[in-house]
C-alpha cells in the first residue's frame, strides 16, 4: 500500500478550500491547491449532518482506496481535499456507500482540475 500524506490541520483544509480550485460533481466536491512540496497531500471530509460515524468513516476509506489505486497517475505538489455533498436523501447510510458510485465522479473531477499526469 502506498503512503498517503494526509492533510490533518483544519487550517490546511480551509486554505485549500478557500484559495484553491474546485470541481463539483453530484456526490462530491474536489478542491486542489498547489502546495510547493515535492509530494501531494490528501484530505477527505464529510459533515456529521450527512451521516453517522460509520458512514463518514466508510466514505473516507472508500475515497482513500481510490486515491491509492490511482496514486501513480496523480500529479505531485498539490493539496487535494474531497468533500461529500448533500444528496436528495437527508442522511447517507454506511451500507449505501460503494466505490463504484464515486469512481466516475472522482475521475471527472480530477480530470477537470488537471490533476492526472499526461498519459
Amino acid at each position: 500500500m502506498k503512503k498517503i500524506v494526509s492533510i490533518k490541520k483544519s487550517e490546511e483544509f480551509e486554505a485549500c478550500i478557500k484559495k484553491g480550485r474546485f470541481a463539483a460533481e453530484e456526490k462530491i466536491v474536489v478542491y486542489s491547491k498547489k502546495n510547493g512540496l515535492g509530494y501531494s497531500r490528501f484530505g477527505v471530509s464529510m459533515s456529521y449532518k450527512l451521516g453517522k460515524a460509520t458512514a463518514r468513516n466508510r466514505f473516507k476509506r472508500i475515497i482513500k482506496a481510490w486515491y491509492v489505486e490511482n496514486f501513480e497517475r496523480i500529479k505531485k505538489g498539490f493539496d487535494i481535499v474531497v468533500l461529500a455533498r448533500k444528496t436528495k436523501q437527508e442522511k447517507i447510510k454506511a451500507r449505501e456507500i460503494a466505490l463504484k458510485d464515486y469512481r466516475d465522479e472522482l475521475e471527472r473531477a480530477f480530470r477537470r482540475l488537471r490533476l492526472f499526469k499526461e498519459e
